[in-house]
């Protein structure tokens, strides 16, 4: 089985099971399997952070504990009956998410904090087999790696029927997993968490000018322009490419600013009668080494295997945007036009004045809205000091 393609098909209970992998997806699926299985073997070559539980002073309120939060029935109708309550719920959430940027920033106050509330959290939780911190507790800082809450796997741990096996393995057979230690574990049905090629070639042929292919373009380092352009590739928008991702705060809120920024730059490919826009080679090669000066001082630049840095320990980071998800969202309010070349249809720059006339002019539609007092900017009255 791999995370990604499972067989549903496949009976799994009673079955003798090995995870491989303890990122974000083993992570969750130890908990979810054990219940039904005699054993895992659980295969970890990296130790992590498990973070505790996201929105955790909310859930604590609601008295649900951090590790096994979910909205009830009564929440869903309570939520339904009281949208200022649901409202209220969203924004104190949204708000403990998006106060959390500090962590990231190597010796700021509020990483050098976090990373003993982590390690407190994460023992708390192994109470059950002390032994295993030991194991897992990470020389590098939280979020180095993706933040990860979790919830149940440190218990599951803990469970008899779990085996934490951190040597490497060596040689995969059909009847089980070998080590580097010499042991052999026999296993029905192997469960690969192992990842995804984060190196951001695409998985289809896209040719840019002179005929550079994408993957090429990228082959050394993949480059682009706040995320969502790269040079040479006119007309050619980037949705999550490379440094779109985020190590905190709320990914959707990147994901809708890039969006609008690209459908701001189409509005004025149709506005100005542009035929192409292409971003400039310099404004990519300043947004590279803003990056690179960026993270030099994250803990996403500190020694441990990360997909922020294409499975490597100190790569350079490619994954994520240089800031907060707030800081993206000022980032691309407004784009710098001056940071793109055009070029126009007819090669005719005045192209966007047209022939004198209005579309509505020449279809009969014409209007005098800007009559309308709704739509007539009054001053306002000026307070005058007595």
């Amino acid at each position: 089985m791999h995370s990604a393609s499972w067989d549903e098909s496949y009976d799994y209970k009673g079955k003798r099971v090995a995870v491989v992998g303890n990122g974000s997806s083993g992570i969750q699926i130890v908990p979810a399997l054990l219940p039904e299985v005699p054993r895992i073997d659980h295969y970890a070559r990296s130790r992590t952070w498990i973070s505790p539980s996201f929105g955790r002073e909310q859930i604590e309120k609601r008295g649900q504990g951090l590790d096994n939060f979910t909205f009830t029935s009564e929440d869903i109708e309570t939520f339904k009956k009281d949208h200022q309550a649901y409202q209220r719920f969203r924004k104190d959430v949204e708000l403990e998410l998006q106060s959390i940027h500090g962590i990231t920033l190597t010796g700021h106050s509020m990483q050098l904090g976090e990373q003993e509330v982590f390690a407190e959290n994460m023992k708390r939780r192994l109470a059950n087999k002390p032994g295993l911190i030991d194991e897992l507790l990470p020389s590098f800082p939280p979020a180095c790696g993706r933040l990860t809450p979790g919830p149940g796997y440190l218990e599951a741990l803990t469970d008899d029927k779990v085996n934490l096996i951190t040597s490497d393995i060596v040689k995969v057979d059909e009847t089980g997993i070998i080590t580097a230690d010499g042991q052999q574990r026999p296993v029905d049905m192997l469960v690969c968490a192992t990842g995804f090629d984060t190196s951001y070639t695409p998985r289809f042929v896209i040719k840019g000018r002179e005929g550079v292919t994408l993957a090429e373009r990228w082959e050394q380092t993949p480059e682009t322009y706040l995320s969502i352009a790269t040079d040479g590739f006119p007309n050619y928008f980037i949705s999550l490419g490379p440094n779109a991702g985020l190590g905190e705060g709320n990914l959707l809120l990147l994901i809708e600013r890039a969006l609008d920024y690209v459908t701001e730059c189409v509005h004025k490919m149709q506005r100005d009668n542009i035929r192409a826009m292409s971003v400039r080679r310099e404004a990519v090669k300043r947004f590279t080494q803003y990056c690179d000066a960026y993270f030099a001082g994250t803990v996403f630049s500190s020694k441990c295997r990360s997909w922020y840095k294409g499975g490597t320990e100190d790569g350079r980071v490619t994954a994520l945007w240089p800031g907060s998800s707030l800081h993206s969202m000022k980032v691309l309010a407004n784009p710098r036009w001056e940071d793109f070349e055009y070029c126009y249809v007819n090669d005719n720059v005045f192209g966007w004045l047209g022939d004198g006339w209005t579309e509505n002019e020449k279809h009969n539609k014409i209007t005098v809205d800007y009559l309308d007092d709704n739509m007539v900017d009054f001053p306002r009255p000026m307070n005058v000091a007595k």
